[in-house]
């Protein structure tokens, strides 16, 4: 019979050992979860320098649609207006593009020289 009790008896300091381990732990104040430190999603652009070396004629061109667009009230920069261009040549037709490359290396040749 001592086995029996001693088996109830070891279940019963069981059950007390447990329901004292569940009284401490409710009775504690929650435990402070730092924080997790969240990863950028979205990664800033690097930018590079980059020296271009262009006609002195666009480059005049490049001066006057700066003085237009600042007597239109928007200042930008040199950069800037090549960079928009570069975003516009971006969005037109690959048979455009085309073209527009074959102007460049190859410009047709002037009829008259304008000053």
């Amino acid at each position: 019979m001592s086995s029996a009790v001693s088996l109830s008896s070891a279940e019963a300091i069981l059950a007390a050992a447990t329901e004292l381990k569940l009284r401490r732990l409710a009775a504690m104040p929650p435990a402070l979860v730092p924080p997790r430190k969240t990863k950028k999603v979205h990664k800033t652009a690097r930018s590079f320098r980059c020296s271009l070396r262009i006609p002195e004629s666009e480059y005049r061109q490049l001066i006057k649609l700066k003085k237009r667009l600042a007597r239109r009230g928007v200042s930008s920069k040199k950069g800037q207006l090549v960079r928009a261009g570069l975003l516009l040549l971006g969005h037109i037709d690959l048979i455009d593009l085309k073209v527009a490359i074959r102007n460049v290396i190859a410009p047709e040749p002037a009829l008259y020289k304008v000053k």
